[in-house]
């Protein structure tokens, strides 16, 4: 009897010091890539979001704060703004009394996201041909030579986070402060079905080519190239979510 009751403590003990390790570990992760440069919501975001996607957090799962918080080490600050921002990209709904559930992919919802940020982004590619200083194109060149790095080391998460740095400096670049604010808003929405296809390492190596052909086109100050250039990698991006999510 008393060996049993020893067995049984000790194997609580050791289930109890995986668990900590198991939380420690995740906590670490996550400081690793905020100090990359990313928002500690931004980062919740997307491991919540890759859950869903790969159906590890089927559709009506509630996503409870505190379990949430729980779960990763953090409070439930980022966590809060993490499920909004899921909400938003409509992967999360808010249910009276139920709290934020998971909710099943609305494939036009995605269609719908894709077209605005092609519009979107293509306008802001025009402008900037014409707008973008040498210092900007400079770093728009050390970004893409940093997604470079993170596509030969296989670095999914690296090179997503400096995949949206160089769409961000492009953005920032058309100098127009309300068309940056518009942009990055609907980019946000779309952000959580971005990364996954990124785990393809063709995918990155075409991602790349495409971004080459922007810079030149930028650095060439032909708006119609630019346009035409960004318009033809963002759809690019669209037909792989549509087949990553055909195949979810």
């Amino acid at each position: 009897m008393h060996l049993n009751v020893f067995a049984c403590i000790r194997t609580m003990k050791r289930e109890y010091s995986y668990t900590m390790e198991t939380k420690i570990d995740t906590r670490a992760k996550l400081i690793l890539e905020v100090d990359k440069g990313d928002t500690l919501a931004n980062v919740l975001r997307r491991h919540i979001a890759d859950d869903i996607l790969d159906g590890t957090r089927p559709p009506g799962t509630r996503l409870d704060e505190r379990s949430l918080a729980e779960e990763f080490g953090v409070s439930r600050t980022p966590i809060r703004e993490a499920l909004q921002q899921l909400a938003s990209a409509g992967l999360a709904k808010s249910k009276p009394r139920s709290g934020t559930v998971v909710q099943g992919i609305e494939p036009g919802r995605v269609s719908s996201l894709c077209e605005a940020s092609i519009l979107l982004e293509s306008l802001c590619a025009r402008l900037a041909a014409k707008r973008i200083t040498a210092i900007e194109l400079g770093r728009l060149k050390k970004t893409h030579a940093a997604c470079q790095t993170c596509h030969e080391e296989g670095d999914v998460d690296g090179y997503a986070l400096e995949n949206r740095r160089f769409h961000s400096a492009i953005i920032a670049a058309t100098q127009n402060q309300d068309l940056v604010d518009t942009v990055e808003f609907c980019r946000l929405r779309i952000a959580p079905y971005q990364r996954t296809p990124f785990k393809s390492s063709a995918i990155r190596e075409a991602s790349q080519v495409e971004h080459k052909k922007i810079i030149d086109a930028l650095e060439s100050g032909d708006s119609d190239f630019a346009e035409r250039a960004i318009a033809e990698h963002l759809k690019a991006a669209a037909i792989a979510i549509d087949q990553h999510l055909q195949r979810s």
